[in-house]
């Protein structure tokens, strides 16, 4: 199914998820700075968690908006495969976070119904002519009739 081409690609779906992994991207980047931020400043039991929470929900974010980025991108290249792209974006939205707009994108990614544009096949005519000396049906490359030896012109 790698040669399958459609007439709209899903657009709306590759775009909100595309724009959904990217703000989870900078959403898990601004709770690593953020983290970060925190370890410099604060001390003692109760920073280290919550630097720790902070630091693996970054982790999470990046990694879970990573996917959908990817996903968007493959369900771009590959409309044909919808459902499983829009699986694979709707799931990492759904466990990842600042992923609304990616939510919305596996799900219209799901609901996409792709019309393929397969060429027609080439319409196979026989050229065919007839001996004007016999009456008989013959192709058109030849030169004599195999019937009566009638030169074809």
């Amino acid at each position: 199914m790698t040669n399958l081409t459609v007439k709209e690609k899903p657009t709306a779906a590759y775009i909100l998820s595309l724009i959904g992994g990217i703000l989870g991207l900078i959403g898990g980047i601004a709770l690593l700075v953020i983290s970060m931020f925190v370890a410099g400043v604060a001390t003692g039991v109760a920073a280290s968690f919550i630097i720790a929470v902070y630091m693996g929900i970054g982790i999470w974010s990046i990694i879970c908006s990573s996917i959908v980025i990817f996903a968007a991108t493959r369900l771009n290249e590959e409309p044909w495969e919808h459902q499983k792209w829009g699986i694979i974006i709707l799931v990492f939205s759904v466990v990842g976070i600042w992923s609304l707009l990616g939510l919305i994108g596996g799900i219209l990614a799901l609901v996409y119904k792709p019309e393929s544009t397969v060429p027609p096949p080439p319409s196979v005519q026989a050229v065919t002519r007839i001996c004007p000396k016999c009456g008989r049906v013959l192709k058109e490359d030849m030169k004599f009739c195999p019937y009566c030896g009638n030169e074809l012109g």
